[in-house]
């Protein structure tokens, strides 16, 4: 079965086509484009170097979060849009699983933190492939503190950001190579197809984004009781 994975949940930008467990092709942006923009040219590439169409796709797939609230809603839009149009199966992946899932096969603990804006990220945490506790946004430094004593590979946009807060923590840290480091449409595909097997899937009108948090522009609006939240950046995280 050919699948079509996205994710556009970070700063990143990732496509990826697979046969089964087979990637046959992987494309991946870091240079602060707009998703908008370029996730659906990315999409097509990434068809084409397959050799098949949209209409070949058994199973569309996103990173459905968390991680940047626009960013997921672009992803999510895209795969829902496929799967209503083909009638075929969707899937969201965790970001942070699929994350992690860059860094399996390590016996260390694998911790993906991803940026929370305000000093938090969010977190879990996994061993030997297996998700060891439940995900959540936490301080940066509560974690650390959790963590001290654990040999711990962090994997993230906030493993970049924290990088020597993180190392200087604990001789047990380290941040991920940068291969594997951030996120990777490719292991979201491996994720959904391992998943589908199992017949956990869902489709264009179940597919919801996994926020995980409120937007920042939520949080006002609850604690002002919607007051004017002009200047809120939107993306809130």
């Amino acid at each position: 079965m050919y699948i079509l994975a996205l994710d556009t949940s970070g700063n990143v930008c990732s496509a990826a086509v697979l046969a089964d467990e087979r990637i046959l092709c992987e494309k991946y942006v870091d240079n602060k484009k707009t998703h908008s923009v370029s996730i659906a040219p990315m999409a097509d590439d990434c068809l084409a170097e397959a050799g098949i169409g949209v209409k070949d796709v058994g199973l569309f797939c996103c990173a459905a979060g968390p991680g940047s609230f626009t960013g997921i809603r672009i992803g999510a839009a895209m795969v829902k849009a496929f799967a209503q149009a083909s009638g075929k199966p969707a899937a969201g992946v965790n970001t942070l699983d699929a994350l992690a899932f860059n860094a399996s096969g390590t016996d260390e603990y694998v911790c993906p933190v991803i940026d929370a804006r305000r000093g938090e990220v969010y977190t879990s945490l996994y061993l030997r492939g297996e998700r060891v506790s439940g995900y959540r946004a936490v301080d940066i430094d509560t974690l650390l503190a959790e963590l001290s004593g654990k040999r711990t590979v962090f994997l993230g946009d906030a493993a970049v950001s924290y990088r020597g807060r993180i190392l200087a923590a604990s001789n047990g840290f380290r941040i991920a190579h940068p291969g594997i480091l951030l996120q990777r449409a490719g292991s979201v595909g491996l994720i959904a197809y391992a998943a589908y097997k199992r017949g956990e899937y869902e489709d264009a009108y179940t597919l919801e984004p996994y926020y995980l948090k409120e937007s920042r522009p939520e949080q006002i609006l609850k604690e002002h009781d919607g007051a004017d939240q002009s200047g809120v950046n939107e993306d809130g995280r």
